[in-house]
């Protein structure tokens, strides 16, 4: 359909034109359910904006326009991209938009670092809502609605504490 789940990645960086992503399950594992969380970002949406958010986060990896995946810090937490050339319809069960998705970003970990992995997860997506003007949406699985950034800001629908 469109969607690919690159699973736990590090990153990799390229030069050819296909990029290359390698699983790694141990670097984001230990014992317990793997999950995952989906940020969906409308059309428009560059590696490059994507990248701004990752760098001044200082994210412990070199951050450019080859970059397809890596760890957020301290949780255990993997994530992935996926640009989509031709922009899909959002992909979370019963929600409908007026936009189109242009970037899904993935983030892969285990049950017990849930709430460690949401904290990151958090911070990064404040972050990109500070400094870009891109709709988007969180969520669990594509199941189940975290947050939401539309016209009217971002919203937390599920806050943690």
């Amino acid at each position: 359909m469109g969607r690919h789940v690159y699973g736990t990645a590090q990153v990799i960086h390229s030069s050819a034109a296909r990029p290359r992503c390698r699983a790694v399950a141990p670097a984001a594992g230990g014992s317990g359910v793997g999950m995952f969380m989906v940020l969906e970002i409308e059309s428009g949406v560059t590696l490059d904006d994507v990248a701004a958010t990752l760098w001044s986060l200082n994210l412990p990896s070199e951050v450019g326009r080859n970059i397809w995946g890596g760890l957020l810090p301290g949780c255990r937490c993997g994530f992935g991209f996926k640009l989509h050339p031709v922009p899909l319809e959002v992909g979370v069960r019963g929600m409908e938009v007026d936009w189109r998705v242009g970037l899904t970003m993935t983030f892969h970990f285990r049950a017990a670092h849930m709430l460690r992995s949401l904290h990151e997860i958090y911070r990064l997506i404040e972050v990109f809502a500070a400094q870009h003007r891109h709709r988007f949406v969180l969520s669990f699985q594509y199941e189940r609605v975290y947050a939401v950034r539309d016209e009217t800001g971002l919203d937390l629908v599920w806050k943690i504490s």
